[in-house]
């Protein structure tokens, strides 16, 4: 669902002078973290990114804990977690569809 958001231009695709960024990275979980933050109220436009978001966090979290612990502290100095407790305790969220 997030592989979209860094478009290439022709000749980065053509010659792959751009690089991917790393699936399991510190960016990357930044990068989940700012799209919770600007989704904050879960409606059906944004549903789908917003679970999507929640999944790929917890999945980076599972391979964080098992691999680099510097994970954990991210998950921990940005309140990640408040997140995911604001999104699941909306009215919205309590019809199961995104919890």
């Amino acid at each position: 669902m997030f592989n979209g958001r860094r478009k290439k231009s022709f000749f980065s695709a053509l010659f792959e002078t751009e690089r991917e960024p790393e699936r399991f990275s510190i960016e990357e979980l930044g990068f989940l973290h700012e799209v919770l933050d600007s989704n904050a109220k879960v409606h059906p436009g944004n549903k789908d990114t917003v679970v999507e978001a929640l999944r790929s966090i917890a999945e980076l979290m599972i391979w964080g804990d098992q691999h680099d612990a510097s994970f954990f502290e991210f998950f921990a100095e940005h309140q990640t977690l408040s997140y995911f407790r604001r999104i699941l305790s909306q009215r919205y969220c309590r019809s199961g569809e995104v919890a």
